[in-house]
């Protein structure tokens, strides 16, 4: 009896210790991924002098907002934000409203040819097409040069789609059939009974497709020539390797000299900018994000 309890004590301590080492490891590889974002903060809050020399590494150094305010007097980058959100709220509502409709009627059992149609669905995903058809696709249905080229070609993420067709396998058939005795139709049961009961799902994969509109930049390169239809990412890469960063800042480069304003700064400013967006979202689907994940990859 003794015995079994010394068991039981060391296998607790066993158990607490490697919690512990765990949670440090986590800890600290936590903190490796948050010290460059701290870095950029600190950056995007000093003076253009002690950036340069590389004094700035966790706090500002000579704290300043006029970064900030560049950045917002800046009309191209403005411009390029409002692009974005165009991109990233007319694409998500698409892309959503799309797989929602690809993936119900995959999910259903009845559909004659199913699974030949799930193939040809995910051999999209497979075997992507190359870059050159794409554009001449995209070329002749006269897209080059306007930001639907970024959201019409993307209506559909394959794997997005799959988890809400996961999700939809595993609703209860009862509910299905409770409504069809109801009299409803196929569009009735989807917006009645599937949609209201895939919030986490449906919030999780908006999330997705949200970020993937955010930070859009290959399809940008490929289709994009008008710079002022350029969406953030674009610009800020632009910014970030100096070709944008002097047209854009025009004097305010001159005012670097005075421990004021310059081009670090603002690059640093920019790229908070951006990403403050998704920030501001991600708290509100955070509460469904796991259990969506969860839901939707439930083999049905």
């Amino acid at each position: 009896m003794i015995k079994n309890r010394m068991r039981i004590n060391r296998s607790n301590i066993g158990d607490k210790s490697l919690s512990l080492l765990i949670s440090v490891l986590l800890g600290l590889f936590g903190l490796f991924c948050i010290f460059p974002f701290l870095h950029v903060i600190a950056r995007s809050f000093s003076a253009e002098n002690p950036i340069v020399r590389g004094e700035v590494v966790l706090l500002p150094i000579n704290f300043t907002l006029d970064a900030y305010k560049r950045v917002f007097q800046m009309s191209s980058l403005m411009r390029s934000f409002m692009n974005t959100i165009f991109v990233a709220s007319i694409g998500t509502a698409i892309q959503v409203f799309m797989s929602v409709c690809i993936a119900y009627p995959l999910s259903r059992k009845q559909l004659q040819f199913r699974s030949g149609f799930t193939l040809f669905v995910v051999f999209t995903m497979l075997f992507p097409v190359g870059i050159i058809p794409f554009y001449i696709l995209i070329r002749n249905l006269h897209l080059i040069d306007t930001l639907w080229a970024l959201i019409i070609p993307y209506g559909i993420t394959t794997f997005n789609m799959i988890i809400i067709k996961n999700f939809f396998q595993n609703v209860p058939v009862e509910l299905e059939e409770a409504t069809l005795i109801d009299g409803a139709n196929d569009l009735q049961i989807l917006f009645m009974v599937f949609i209201p009961v895939s919030k986490a799902v449906l919030a999780t994969v908006s999330l997705f497709y949200v970020v993937q509109n955010w930070n859009v930049f290959m399809p940008a390169v490929y289709f994009i020539n008008d710079g002022a239809k350029f969406p953030i990412q674009v610009t800020l890469r632009g910014m970030l390797f100096g070709d944008l960063i002097s047209g854009m800042l025009g004097s305010a480069l001159e005012e670097s000299s005075a421990n004021r304003i310059g081009a670090e700064g603002i690059k640093a400013a920019t790229s908070i900018v951006s990403i403050i967006p998704i920030l501001i979202i991600y708290p509100f689907i955070q509460r469904y994000f796991t259990k969506g994940i969860m839901l939707g990859s439930v083999k049905g």
